[in-house]
Order: structure tokens, then C-alpha cells, then sequence
């Protein structure tokens, strides 16, 4: 076996075919096997079984981004910005590294020990590219409360149902963590406690900018979230579709 006429050692040779027999029998995410995932002009460092960042999220990361970099470059004050199920901190450090600089201090919640770890090593191999500071806790959202007031939720919490779960395809069933993926009431219990959240404990920070911004399944989500959200007197809801036209974030003020 070569690789552009430059021939492998046999050491690399069994290495090579180790990684295609996790990739093919063993349906290892190749996000896994290379250890990293681009997200939002970082590498950031994969492993499971920490939910693998996706490209929809970093799109909606992204507008996100371009929607609060205008305020923030104009205002003295802090955005305080709560990041929930931040598994890897992709959301969490990709704000900190693209908004201007002492602009916003970020919080990272995730329940899950291997995320936060993960989150904590992220956060140290891309240390030198952050602008603003972040520190990430573990806590189960049905438990938690800030201790001080926020301005923005942002999260990509579980929104799979138990029934589309088990249609899932071996790499990520095998692979990443359940509870990152799962979650009952058709997939919309920890939106609705982000909503809880939001409603005591954020206050408006511009005009124009959402207090929450959260990952969806898709369109049959809208109604049920809408309407808890207005339930809980927040306003000028929005649903922004990811490239492929489908109902990807849900944002409200």
C-alpha cells in the first residue's frame, strides 16, 4: 500500500487499516477518528462520546455572530451569554473568538462530566485565539439558575424523540451520548426549560437582539415552542432555516 508513490511503513500500514475497520465495521464517525471537527474557524477537539458539532450549528453560530458583533462593537456594556448543553463548547468559544474583544463573558452548562472536560480542553487549545472570557460548569438545566442576570441563552439542547432515535444510523446511535441527543414531550422538554430559564433571569440587552436562541428538529417543533414562549411573555419569535430550507433555530425576545 502507497499513498502518492511514497511508500508506508508496515507500522503505518496496520495503523491505516485500523482506522478504516473502526470507520467501516465498527461505524466510528470519522469526527472521532480524526480527533477534530472545523467549526467556525477552529479545530475543535472531538471524542466520544461528546456530541460531534454539526454543520447546522455552526451556520446559525455564525449569524449569530454577525447579528451581535454590530452592538457589541458599539456598546460599553458586557453581554453576558449562557451557553446550554454546551458539549465540546464549539458555541461557547466560537463566540468568544469571533465577537470583539472584552465584549461578552460566557457561561457553558452541560450535565454531562466527559463534556465539560472535553469543553475545558477546548477551551484551553484554542486560548490564545479567545477574546473574551469563558468557563464552563456542569449542572443539570432542570436544576440550575445563574446566579446573576443574563442577556442571551444560545443552546443546541436534545431535540431527537425516542421514536427517531431508534432510526438513527449506527454512528451516532453507537457513538455519541443519549442525552445529548434525546429528549421526551416530542423532543421539546429542555426547550421548555431553557424558556423557564430565560423568562427569570434575562433581560433585554438591544432592541433587535433575541434573549434566546435554540437548536430545533425541525418545523413540527415551531407551534408547541411558539407557544410556550409566548406563555412566558417572550416576543418577536423567529424561525430561521438552515441551508437545506429546514426550521432550524427557534429565537425569541
Amino acid at each position: 500500500m502507497s499513498v502518492r508513490n511514497n511508500p508506508l511503513t508496515s507500522r503505518e500500514e496496520k495503523h491505516l487499516e485500523d482506522l478504516i475497520e473502526q470507520r467501516v465495521s465498527d461505524h466510528k464517525p470519522l469526527q472521532y477518528i480524526l480527533g477534530t471537527q472545523p467549526f467556525c474557524e477552529l479545530d475543535i477537539v472531538t471524542r466520544p462520546p461528546v456530541l460531534i458539532p454539526r454543520w447546522e450549528t455552526e451556520e446559525w453560530t455564525d449569524k449569530t455572530i454577525r447579528l451581535l458583533y454590530p452592538h457589541l462593537a458599539k456598546k460599553e456594556e458586557k453581554m453576558r451569554i449562557l451557553d446550554i448543553c454546551t458539549g465540546t463548547g464549539c458555541i461557547a468559544l466560537a463566540l468568544s473568538s469571533q465577537l470583539p474583544k472584552d465584549s461578552v463573558e460566557i457561561i457553558g452548562l452541560d450535565i454531562s462530566e466527559e463534556a465539560i472536560e472535553l469543553a475545558n480542553h477546548n477551551l484551553k487549545v484554542h486560548q490564545r485565539k479567545l477574546k473574551n472570557p469563558v468557563r464552563f460548569q456542569q449542572g443539570d438545566v432542570f436544576d440550575y439558575s445563574p446566579s446573576d442576570k443574563v442577556h442571551m441563552i444560545v443552546s443546541n439542547p436534545p431535540y431527537v424523540t425516542r421514536d427517531e432515535y431508534e432510526g438513527l444510523d449506527p454512528d451516532v446511535k453507537n457513538w455519541e451520548d443519549m442525552r445529548a441527543l434525546v429528549a421526551d414531550d416530542q423532543g421539546t422538554m429542555v426547550h421548555k426549560r431553557i424558556i423557564e430559564i430565560c423568562k427569570e433571569h434575562c433581560q433585554a440587552f438591544a432592541a433587535d437582539v433575541p434573549k434566546v436562541l435554540m437548536e430545533i428538529g425541525g418545523s413540527h417543533q415551531v407551534e408547541p415552542l411558539t407557544r410556550t414562549l409566548k406563555n412566558n411573555q417572550l416576543t418577536n419569535i423567529q424561525v430561521w432555516k438552515d441551508l437545506a430550507g429546514k426550521d432550524r433555530v427557534i429565537a425569541a425576545q
